[in-house]
């Protein structure tokens, strides 16, 4: 049968010599994988529209044991993120924990949500990193991980101020993400990091973007 349905893309990776085989999040049915035919091709139609951190609607052939993208319409492609090779690298670092967090076949419309929502701030802020923090922090506690039960049940010992900063970051809204005063942006992403490693691998791009970093504050 043939479904329309709307999703975003989270992750790719070659199948076959010339299809993708990608990783839809999607409003209607969760999480789901589905093969995109002749997608490697150069001239391939359905290309564009299954990039990672695209958001298109797609039409599905799903027969009850696989699913196929057989046309889709790009809804929002993100290229203000696309063109920014940081912006880029904190879109995709989300993607990958989203990836891993999200459980096959399970619709969340506020999960779903505030992954969009992500792309719109992380698009025009200049703040990134405390963007990425920020919605890591939503993200585990809508996926039931919250960071706070967590300092509570474990009787972790955290500084005061650095409490503080993750409370400011966990209560934000997008707008007011980049007049935050006084967040130690660095020592909270080391808690955080540290703490979504109790549930998932380390994300493949933490090692990257760490250098990358460590590069910008050598060079300014």
């Amino acid at each position: 049968m043939y479904y329309t349905i709307k999703g975003m893309v989270l992750n790719s990776k070659v199948h076959g010599e010339q299809d993708k085989l990608v990783t839809i999040y999607s409003y209607e049915w969760g999480k789901f994988q589905a093969v995109v035919p002749s997608a490697k091709k150069i001239t391939a139609k359905l290309s564009s529209a299954t990039e990672l951190l695209t958001e298109s609607e797609f039409m599905v052939f799903n027969n009850g044991f696989c699913s196929k993208v057989v046309g889709a319409r790009i809804l929002e492609n993100n290229s203000k993120i696309k063109n920014d090779f940081k912006r880029n690298l904190y879109a995709l670092y989300a993607a990958e924990i989203c990836d891993k967090l999200i459980p096959y076949n399970i619709e969340n419309t506020d999960k779903y949500n505030l992954i969009i929502r992500l792309w719109k701030v992380l698009s025009e802020c200049k703040h990134q990193k405390r963007v990425l923090i920020a919605f890591i922090l939503r993200f585990l506690k809508i996926s039931g991980y919250s960071f706070f039960d967590y300092i509570k049940n474990a009787n972790v010992l955290i500084d005061k101020n650095i409490i503080k900063s993750i409370k400011k970051l966990s209560n934000c809204s997008g707008s007011d993400i980049d007049i935050l005063k006084s967040v130690e942006d660095d020592k909270v992403w080391n808690y955080v990091e540290s703490y979504l490693t109790n549930y998932i691998r380390r994300p493949s791009l933490s090692i990257f973007l760490q250098k990358v970093e460590d590069t910008n504050k050598t060079l300014f």
